[in-house]
């Protein structure tokens, strides 16, 4: 079998050594030479708070992830609100501090590590037919061990939820992504049509490193090459135009993650009426019957279960995933699931319905052929601070009906120089679990050629899927049916982008060094001819894999879980406020979304409490 998990563990386990040994002279030399010392200096995380049975605040936050520690941080700055911040996981550690290490903490104690399951005859090059569902078991969540890439969405998508929740559309949302944003790139912020946007004095570090001479080249010829496609090229992915690609902009800046620990949970880490207990396992959150109130939460601390209470308000902040399986385990969720494993069903809601992610399907194209790409490999440890790879990303349409509306797909590319193999088989094992005909097949392409691997992204699927409990244990993990393909149109909508993008091999650069579409070992699209239309369907169904995007669990509206105002229908004093409340997945990476939701959930509470101030 291949054991590819435990590199990871050997390499936060290393870092972690690093980090306790980073005053001698040989490690300072090292930690310069390979970009990394201030992902190692001092973290100044928060301590965690001893929490004793029976504890009382004024709120009750589950989750220190990308929503969760923003709301808590938020909700702190009232002087007579008193919080808790509840995390099972720990400190972030320095693999996730660098910018360039997320690859190293999936399957570790950081990572909640869940398997999703796709249906069947969908994704055969998963084995099992399985989705490595990693998530952020840290200070930070997901903001934590994410890929970085910022990208907000749409108008269009914010005002699809402002029908089903007034409040939300885009206008509304806007100053909630400007207050997080720290924007650190002066092309955007002193360029007036974009600027407006923007905001450069949010906690978030915003930035688009500047990156060698050769990884410039690259990008240059990436981009060049989308313009001969019709795809033009643009300032960000951020701006008033919601067609075209450009180099993304990421979250970190002066070599360290930006994640939501650190900008809003290091520089608050003493204040008084935030206490942050980490490794706590909320197992329930406690329902008066009578009364329909949350009245707190159980939790599994130390070997021991205990009881905080809450006089005000429980807020669930503990993700697409997690959110949907406490509800359920507590009591709200569908009656005909929690009756399956002796649940009393205390309100009957769609909790777990309505799961969206964004599928993916990979390309391989090979490139200039010869040894002389591999300089772009050499040059990845003086990247650690940065991000270790060229890469572009944009937004296309094949249908002009969308054309005015919003995108249907985003494309990520990654430029690999030749000979980086095993790293390359590495990764899809580790991270993507494609099986060994799939991986070797496109490490093979690699051997004596540069390569890139372009995901298709389908931003706007019509599949939904679910979560749902496993059993009534809350330490067992929940079902996640990712339901792709459920709708035969994201059949045919993936498979009209895929073909759209196989003309990059048609693009000069390519023509020039004889490159092409790599042809991969897909085993059940054999028996069809590579390259027909049959065959790409074949292969859109079957090499599927996921962004890690999960949202709309719990979602908002009449008609789902929580209000416009958060509130879980039926039940006084508790909220939800994290991705799962999307009524519909925004066309961007949903870690900017997340963040915004945090941003605004804090104010809205504030309100409902009469705590807003100048200051806050």
């Amino acid at each position: 079998m291949f054991q590819t998990p435990n590199l990871n563990v050997f390499v936060n386990n290393f870092l972690g050594f690093v980090q306790t040994s980073s005053y001698l002279p040989w490690v300072k030399w090292l930690l310069r030479l390979f970009a990394l010392s201030q992902a190692i200096s001092p973290t100044g995380w928060p301590k965690s708070y001893d929490l004793r049975d029976g504890d009382r605040f004024d709120f009750v936050v589950v989750g220190a992830g990308s929503a969760g520690a923003i709301l808590a941080a938020r909700l702190s700055e009232v002087p007579h609100f008193s919080v808790l911040l509840l995390e099972a996981g720990g400190d972030p550690p320095p693999a996730s501090v660098a910018p360039s290490l997320f690859g190293t903490l999936a399957h570790t104690k950081y990572d909640w590590d869940y398997r999703a399951q796709l249906d069947k005859n969908v994704g055969a090059v998963h084995p099992d037919g399985v989705i490595y569902m990693t998530r952020g078991k840290m200070l930070g969540g997901c903001s934590s061990n994410n890929y970085e890439v910022y990208a907000r969405g749409t108008p269009k998508d914010y005002d699809e939820w402002g029908q089903v929740a007034p409040g939300w559309e885009w206008d509304s949302v806007l100053p909630y992504f400007k207050k997080l944003e720290g924007f650190k790139d002066p092309a955007v912020t002193e360029n007036p049509d974009h600027a407006y946007l923007h905001s450069t004095d949010g906690p978030v570090a915003i930035t688009r490193p500047q990156t060698n001479s050769y990884f410039n080249e690259v990008n240059e010829i990436v981009l060049k090459s989308y313009e001969e496609m019709g795809i033009k090229r643009i300032l960000e992915l951020n701006g008033p135009e919601s067609l075209g690609a450009a180099q993304p902009h990421y979250t970190f800046a002066n070599g360290r993650r930006s994640s939501t620990a650190e900008a809003y949970l290091r520089p608050v880490r003493d204040r008084y009426n935030l206490k942050v207990t980490k490794y706590a396992r909320v197992t329930k959150v406690l329902i008066d019957d009578l009364r329909l109130r949350a009245s707190g939460v159980e939790i599994f601390l130390g070997g021991k279960k205990i009881n905080v209470f809450a006089n005000l308000e429980v807020i669930v902040s503990a993700g697409a995933i997690d959110t949907p399986k406490l509800l359920m385990l507590s009591g709200i969720g569908p009656r005909e699931e929690l009756l399956k494993f002796g649940i009393h069903a205390i309100v009957d809601l769609p909790v777990g319905r309505n799961l969206q992610d964004h599928l993916y399907v990979p390309i391989v194209f090979t490139g200039k052929k010869g040894i002389q790409s591999i300089v772009q490999n050499l040059l990845v440890p003086t990247e650690l601070d940065s991000y270790p790879v060229p890469s572009q990303s944009g937004y296309f349409s094949v249908k002009q009906s969308y054309v005015l509306q919003r995108p249907q797909f985003q494309i990520f590319n990654i430029r690999i120089g030749a000979t980086a193999s095993p790293i390359i088989l590495f990764g899809l094992r580790t991270l993507a679990n494609f099986d060994e005909p799939f991986s070797y097949s496109i490490s093979k392409a690699n051997k004596d050629r540069e390569i890139d691997v372009t995901s298709v992204l389908l931003l706007h699927p019509r599949s939904r899927g679910e979560v749902v409990l496993s059993s009534s244990n809350p330490f067992d993990d929940p079902l996640i049916n990712m339901g792709y393909f459920r709708n035969e149109e994201d059949v045919q909508t993936t498979l009209e982008g895929l073909k759209y993008m196989l003309q990059y091999s048609n693009t000069s650069y390519y023509k020039n060094n004889g490159g092409g579409i790599a042809k991969l070992d897909v085993t059940a699209c054999k028996q069809l001819k590579w390259g027909s239309d049959d065959y790409w369907r074949c292969y859109v169904q079957n090499t599927v894999g996921s962004m890690l995007h999960p949202v709309g669990t719990c979602k908002m509206g009449p008609k789902g879980v929580v209000d416009e105002k958060l509130r879980v229908h039926g039940i006084f004093g508790l909220r939800v406020a994290d991705t799962s409340i999307m009524p519909r997945i925004p066309g961007g990476n949903t870690n900017a979304p997340a963040m915004m939701i945090g941003e605004k959930a804090a104010d809205i509470i504030k309100i409902d409490y009469n705590a807003i101030y100048k200051n806050s």
